[in-house]
């Protein structure tokens, strides 16, 4: 009974481990590094339908919130746009956060007309939200499908190209 007892502990000890070794500890997202590991595996065996997309989500003019209200408010931002994310998302998909203000969001199995809809979704719902009172907070978002022979890196890097489009276009 004792080494069961035991045993039983360090199990759960050592699952309290992992998941703090991949998660953010400010907004509860899976960090950047599970976020490598996740694409990386992607890329390496996508789907059998080939259809594997991802969403670069980026708060609008974040530096003016923590500049404005303080990082403490920033910081519930953050947690409020990881929340709403969160409720929106179906279940396969994996939220992460990149950092700062910008996170992924990877649709595994969504094709590219899926993952634009989904985007648009999310940021209709995130410009609803009560992120931050009395004054509005919207999300600008990159959208991009793996294609054959992409790595990880490219594959971030064509979202993040999709997302400074929208910000040079007006952002939200």
């Amino acid at each position: 009974v004792m080494i069961n007892t035991v045993l039983n502990v360090v199990s759960d000890l050592q699952q309290a481990l992992v998941a703090q070794s991949i998660t953010d500890p400010l907004t509860g997202a899976y960090n950047r590094r599970h976020m490598d590991t996740q694409l990386d595996e992607r890329v390496a065996s996508p789907d059998a339908g080939g259809a594997d997309a991802l969403l670069v989500i980026d708060i609008d003019h974040f530096k003016r919130i923590n500049d404005t209200h303080g990082h403490a408010i920033g910081d519930e931002v953050l947690r409020k746009v990881v929340a709403a994310a969160a409720s929106h998302k179906r279940r396969s998909d994996l939220l992460f956060r990149m950092g700062g203000e910008e996170f992924v969001l990877l649709l595994p199995g969504a094709t590219l007309a899926q993952a634009q809809r989904i985007a648009e979704e999310l940021r209709q719902r995130l410009a609803q939200t009560a992120l931050l009172p009395g004054e509005p907070v919207t999300v600008s978002i990159g959208v991009s499908a793996l294609r054959d022979g992409q790595d990880a890196s490219a594959w971030i890097q064509s979202a993040d190209a999709a997302l400074y489009r929208a910000k040079r276009d007006g952002r939200n």
